[in-house]
């Protein structure tokens, strides 16, 4: 037994030892680039504060809180991220194995007959040999081959991750954009078909002047030509709302033929939204989805620095067998037929150091790439975050001057109505008052369309939205259902 240890599990036991020593390759250490203390002045209704999770909720819209619940659970875009996530996560598995002994069971027999030239004399020509062993080799991480190639893939698989709450993000906020869209869209239907019914009005009571001569054909006519005018912004809305409700049915994973829309409610004249917190910079960092794949990306490609470095070094590894060797079935139990040996393996490419180096070459300009992308990363989530900001004050300074011209414009086209009606003004005050009553009356829509899809970007840029898919009550897998676990560390 002591000859046996000092053979065999001594060595094994230095080897062992051995492999825990640090692994070739540069280190990964997080980038820590220089970020501003905060956003700077924001626009009125934002300021700093944790971000809201649900953001879509501060729209006080139970459909639409609805809406993106069933998107995160069966959009199609989610379904494809998760998968891959999975994917990521087999291929961490995988690399763990090679830390580990490999082998299996061979059972084997052989039938040969030799010449009588190779035949010593007195023994069969003939030779049967049946084999049943059991062959282990592991090999001695020594310079960290294996343990660099668990590295990247773990970190792949925490971007593989940040990918899907990237998506996860992007699906909620795609959702609120085409409700929206779908409102906007509704409410200026309304405006057409309203204008269009006071339209009708007033050509009839043209119609009646004109019969009693008060008016004329020409007054007429351009009474007609404004009410076709309105009415043909009808089939162009109902064009877009069509193909919005089909954009929204995908984001569901919902066939667009068999998709029905939630009742949409009028909209109020003014959105009333809370205080909207943003945060800070540095916890972007944390919230984008994408900064932090394109972080893990860099580990990854730093990692994988260290999985070409060590093919520099030689590759150590101990085989071994256990089983039994005999020429026929029935001496397989005896104990002469016990056949055992280990021993260790050294590989070494030395005559192919060259491609070593141009692998390691090739490794360190994809992490300055790596770095490069995350760094750009960075800038474009700075600058998104910015010009949501922005569009938010400019949309909410627009929406305050267009409900002031849309009310102005309402009055001054009754007031020409009535002037008419009176005798005291031309028919063209009233064509030219109506027509621009028309046209602010659907700006203001619109206005209110883009104060809310705004607000939308604003989240978006933040990254909010993925959190709700921590919490295990949810049900975040998109098209496939496959539960959000965390990545193994």
């Amino acid at each position: 037994m002591r000859r046996f240890y000092q053979i065999v599990l001594f060595p094994l036991s230095a080897l062992a030892l051995l492999a825990g020593c640090a692994a070739v390759g540069p280190n990964y250490s997080p980038p820590k680039p220089p970020l501003p203390a905060s956003f700077g002045e924001p626009p009125a209704g934002l300021g700093s504060g944790a971000v809201e999770v649900e953001w879509w909720r501060t729209f006080d819209d139970p459909a639409l809180s609805a809406l993106i619940q069933r998107a995160l659970a069966a959009n199609p875009d989610i379904g494809i991220a998760a998968i891959r996530l999975e994917e990521a996560k087999a291929m961490l598995r995988g690399s763990r194995q090679e830390l580990l002994p490999s082998g299996g069971i061979a059972l084997g027999y052989e039938k040969r007959r030799t010449g009588e030239a190779e035949t010593p004399p007195d023994q069969p020509r003939q030779i049967e040999t049946y084999r049943s062993v059991v062959d282990a080799s592991w090999e001695i991480d020594l310079f960290g081959r294996a343990r660099r190639s668990v590295e990247a893939a773990r970190a792949q698989a925490g971007s593989r991750e940040a990918l899907l709450r990237g998506v996860q993000a992007s699906v909620a906020a795609e959702v609120a954009a085409a409700w929206f869209e779908l409102r906007g869209i509704g409410a200026e239907l309304a405006v057409v078909n309203d204008i269009s019914q006071s339209q009708r009005e007033s050509l009839s009571q043209v119609e009646h002047l004109v019969n009693a001569g008060a008016a004329g054909e020409f007054d007429r006519l351009r009474a007609e030509a404004l009410l076709r005018t309105v009415e043909v912004a009808a089939p162009e809305l109902e064009r877009r709302r069509a193909a919005t409700a089909n954009a929204l049915a995908i984001l569901l994973g919902e066939t667009p033929q068999t998709f029905h829309l939630p009742a949409i409610t009028p909209e109020r004249e003014v959105l009333v939204v809370r205080r909207i917190a943003v945060g800070s910079p540095a916890a972007l960092l944390a919230r984008r989805s994408d900064i932090t794949a394109a972080e893990r990306s860099l580990a990854a490609a730093t990692a994988r620095i260290g999985v070409e470095t060590a093919g520099l070094y030689p590759d150590v590894q101990v085989q071994g067998s256990l089983g039994f060797v005999a020429g026929s079935l029935d001496a397989m139990s005896g104990s002469g037929a016990l056949s055992a040996f280990i021993g260790p393996v050294i590989r070494w490419s030395v005559l192919d150091t060259g491609r070593v180096r141009a692998r390691i070459a090739a490794s360190e300009a994809r992490a300055r790439e790596a770095l490069i992308v995350y760094d750009q990363t960075l800038l474009r989530a700075l600058g998104e975050t910015d010009d949501a900001f922005k569009a938010y004050g400019a949309a909410g300074h627009t929406l305050g001057l267009r409900l002031l011209e849309s009310a102005a414009n309402r009055e001054a086209a009754r007031l020409a109505r009535l002037r008419f009606l009176a005798g005291e003004g031309l028919y063209l005050d009233v064509l030219e008052a109506e027509r621009t009553d028309f046209a602010s009356r659907r700006a203001l829509a619109v206005a209110r369309t883009d104060q809310r899809l705004a607000i939308v970007s604003i989240y978006k840029a933040l990254g909010g939205g993925w959190e709700v898919c921590t919490q295990v009550e949810r049900d975040c897998g998109g098209a496939d259902g496959t539960s959000k676990l965390p990545v193994a560390k």
